[in-house]
Formats: C-alpha cells, structure tokens, sequence
C-alpha cells in the first residue's frame, strides 16, 4: 500500500468513526443506547485492525463462547458475539442449532435476554475459544444480568459499581460509551446518568471535578478509592474487637 493512500484511508477511517461516535453520545434510555450499537462498529473496526490501530474510541464486541442459563432452568452453550436487533432495541446472542439442517429455519435461532437467568464467559479461555483453553489457569467466570433489553457485565467494582452492556472487560478494548448502569454498594441499579453520579459521589471533589470535566468512568474510581482509604483509616467501630 502506498503511504500517501495508507494515510489518507486511515483518515477516512477515524473521520467517519469519528461522526458516528459524536451522534452517540449518552442517554439514560438503555434501549436507544443499545440501538446505537450497530453494525457500523464491525465496519469500522475490521477497517482498523487492517492497519493494525485499536483501542481508544472503537467499540469491541467479539464472539465468546458464552454458557446460557436459560429461564427454565437448563443450560447451553452459544458461540456468539452479543448482537442488537434495532427494531426490537433488544440485544440478543445467535445460536446455531448444528443438529438441524442448514435448511432448516430453527436452525439459527436469537436468543433475548428476557429469555435467560444470566449468561456468563470464562476469562481464562483464549478469545472465547474452548479449543485454545489455557487449562493451567483456573476458570474465572464473567457474568452477565439478565434484564429487559440486555445483560449487564458489571466492568467497575467498589462502592460504586459500573454496568455495560458489553462482555469486554475494561481496558484498552473497552469503550466507556457502553455503560447503561450504576450502583452504590447494595442499593439499587439505576440507569448511567451525570445526575445520578453526582448524587452517588455526595461531596467527594475528586469526583464532582472529575465529573465536571465528563470524565465520568474516572470519577468514580476516584470516589472508591477514597472511599475505601477513608474506611480504611475509619474503620467502623461494631467491627472492633472488645
């Protein structure tokens, strides 16, 4: 590929990923959310793996072998990416029946969250590929919640927690534009908004000024470690031994 040509397609690339992530934006109805994500990520993203760039604001979804508790009780296995269907705004993952024919029309079959328990993957599985287990390392199950319109991955742990919507724990294949939800400690999950942020966070400035500046994944690591340093210094006095 010639440079001139290479940079001006990875222009392109990022001015396109650039207009469709600028319309996203954030909204507290998961439903729209999720409808956002289509298939303008797998586009874009083979576009940049092809030049060998990732990470920053592209979207990662890739196929896992997820293990499905469905509502009834029983159990199976799905090799999918987590996908939406934009009419019902509902996500959902494919299973492939491969004891029916490729004729046959209950052979591919959406599986919807409504549908399930939770699902969850095994961490320690190489790109979600049994076959490319990593057997010297033990299992460590990421989970997802089953609600309405999607599962939730829970991608923060602390005194506040942090809900996507996505499997892809957070890192450089991690977008932050995938969270829908927030909880503070046990209480209620509610949806990813600034307003119910800052009523988390109370009075802690670390996270009102990291909220301020829409650093919003920021402020709340900010808000636990204090959090949890101030617990650490305070300990609560019931848990002292007599």
């Amino acid at each position: 590929m010639k440079p001139v040509f290479k940079y001006a397609l990875i222009f392109l690339i990022f001015l396109s990923t650039g207009s469709v992530f600028a319309q996203r934006g954030y909204t507290p109805d998961v439903s729209r959310a999720i409808n956002n994500s289509n298939m303008q990520w797998q586009s874009q993203m083979n576009g940049l793996r092809m030049l060998g760039l990732q990470g920053g604001d592209m979207t990662y979804n890739f196929k896992y072998t997820f293990t499905v508790t469905m509502a009834d009780g029983t159990t199976k296995e799905v090799n999918s990416k987590i996908y939406t269907d934009t009419s019902a705004h509902k996500n959902y993952l494919l299973y492939v029946d491969k004891s029916l024919p490729k004729t046959d029309s209950n052979r591919n079959q959406k599986i919807f969250p409504k549908q399930t328990k939770v699902i969850s993957r095994n961490l320690a599985l190489i790109s979600g590929n049994i076959k490319k287990a990593d057997f010297a390392t033990p299992p460590r199950y990421y989970k997802g919640i089953a609600k309405d319109s999607c599962w939730m991955f829970k991608v923060i742990s602390g005194p506040i927690s942090a809900y996507s919507f996505l499997s892809e724990e957070e890192g450089n294949m991690f977008n932050p534009s995938t969270v829908i939800s927030i909880q503070l400690k046990d209480g209620e999950i509610v949806k990813f908004s600034e307003e119910n942020l800052k009523a988390m966070v109370g009075d802690d400035i670390d996270a009102l000024e990291n909220i301020q500046r829409k650093n919003y994944l920021k402020a709340i690591k900010k808000y636990n470690r204090n959090a949890e340093k101030a617990a650490k210094n305070n300990p609560d006095p019931a848990l002292k031994k007599p």
